[in-house]
């Protein structure tokens, strides 16, 4: 019995997560052209590094493979100019106050 109710989320297909996760570092492991990147799993993988998705990548994968997400996020700020940093600020807006819910 806690102090704070909290509500615990479960994966219902944990084996879906598992292949979404995979699909993701793979996008930046194969070392792949990024412009042969289709852009659905272009932008899972730009998305889950700008925001730090720690299932999918730790801070030693994001330093150890910082070209590789940097030439994906180049080529992902051509197609889709100015998104990837409007989601970071966001992002790290919402953290700043204690994740969006403080006044």
């Amino acid at each position: 019995m806690g102090l704070i109710p909290a509500d615990r989320v479960t994966v219902a297909h944990p084996e879906k997560v598992h292949t979404l996760q995979e699909r993701v570092r793979d996008t930046v492991l194969s070392g792949a052209d990024p412009a042969s990147i289709p852009l659905e799993e272009l932008a899972t993988a730009v998305f889950a590094a700008e925001l730090e998705v720690t299932c999918v990548w730790s801070r030693q994968d994001l330093r150890t493979h910082k070209q590789a997400l940097k030439a994906l996020a180049a080529r992902f700020d051509g197609i889709v100019p100015g998104l990837r940093k409007a989601l970071r600020d966001s992002y790290l807006s919402s953290r700043a106050v204690g994740g969006g819910w403080s006044a």
